[in-house]
Formats: structure tokens, C-alpha cells, sequence
């Protein structure tokens, strides 16, 4: 028999409101990165949007930064799905 505190903390990680949370601080996580290895400039030109099913979102104004990101893809997703191992990513989508 399960004690109730294991029941609580299944309950509040399936919970739609804490995966909410969760997916909130992983684009969050995954902005830091960005401006963390590309700077300011790489802040105003890439932004991560949303993380849906296993895909994080990223917002380029340029091509040549989503290409620069995509050097650095196994990085940033190995650094997210530590950080947020409730929420795996598998795969980034560029969005131009």
C-alpha cells in the first residue's frame, strides 16, 4: 500500500497545472541558454516559445542563428532534460 505523500506527488506531476509550470521553466531554462552562449544579440534574434509533446519551439529571425543553435542542438537538450527530466524533450523545431 502506497503512503499518501507518494499519492500527493504522483498526483501533483500528472497534474495539467504542474506540467503548465514545468513547461514554462523549460522554455524559460532554454532562453537562458540561448543568451548564456550567444549573448544579447542571440537573445533578440532566437527565442524559445513553447514545448509541446516532446518538441521545443524556437523562434529565429535569422537563419543563420537557428543553424548556430542547431550546432549546439545534443547540448541543449541534454542540459534541458537534465534540469527537467519530468518533461523529456526529443527533438527542437525552428520556427523563421
Amino acid at each position: 500500500m502506497k503512503s499518501l505523500a507518494d499519492i500527493l506527488k504522483y498526483k501533483g506531476r500528472s497534474s495539467p497545472f504542474i506540467k503548465g509550470v514545468l513547461s514554462a521553466a523549460l522554455v524559460d531554462n532554454a532562453n537562458i541558454f540561448i543568451e548564456k552562449n550567444w549573448g544579447d544579440g542571440g537573445k533578440k534574434l532566437a527565442q524559445a516559445i513553447y514545448v509541446k509533446e516532446g518538441v521545443l519551439v524556437i523562434a529565429c529571425l535569422s537563419s543563420i542563428m537557428a543553424q548556430e543553435i542547431k550546432l549546439k542542438e545534443r547540448e541543449l537538450l541534454s542540459h534541458l532534460n537534465q534540469n527537467y527530466s519530468d518533461i523529456p524533450v526529443k527533438k527542437i523545431r525552428y520556427l523563421s
